[in-house]
């Protein structure tokens, strides 16, 4: 573990996962959120995605840390835009229900659309949903989010 730890510090973000996971479920450590929580934050500050996805998922359930549904947001936002489609899925969850963030249909459907290319059932119900509810115009717009997304260089 030792090993794991020098290398997260050095800026391995898939490191920093495999200590904050171990941290977070027990595994190899004694079980603590609260580092679970730091390693998470070593390895989302150096872009790793699943790092930024399970402090999201830490702040916004309150494990190891204050809930803090802003840096929630934060860092689901960042996780989405690498493609994590879980962390997509939650980002459009927030925006629908204006968790931390103003309401933004358009936007949310974006996400659901996205994070739906996995073949998740809920993604897939949620945009379907939503896209019943938003006018020809909003889809739309919607949609020409979602293809210039997907359409980026580095993607």
């Amino acid at each position: 573990m030792h090993d794991i730890m020098m290398d997260a510090v050095r800026g391995d973000a898939k490191a920093a996962f495999q200590v904050g996971y171990a941290f977070e479920n027990g595994e190899g450590v004694e079980q603590n959120e609260k580092e679970a929580v730091k390693w998470y934050t070593t390895g989302a500050n150096h872009g790793g995605k699943q790092c930024q996805y399970n402090l999201a998922l830490m702040f916004e359930e309150g494990r190891g840390c204050s809930v803090d549904l802003r840096s929630a947001f934060h860092w689901y936002e960042k996780a989405a835009e690498q493609g994590e489609w879980e962390a997509q899925y939650n980002l459009g969850l927030f925006l629908t229900d204006g968790k931390a963030c103003e309401v933004d249909l358009i936007l949310a459907l974006m996400w659901f659309t996205l994070a739906s290319t996995n073949g998740n059932s809920e993604a897939i119900f949620n945009r379907d949903t939503l896209f019943r509810h938003l006018k020809p115009e909003q889809r739309a717009i919607s949609k020409k989010w979602a293809l210039d997304w997907k359409n980026q260089p580095w993607k």
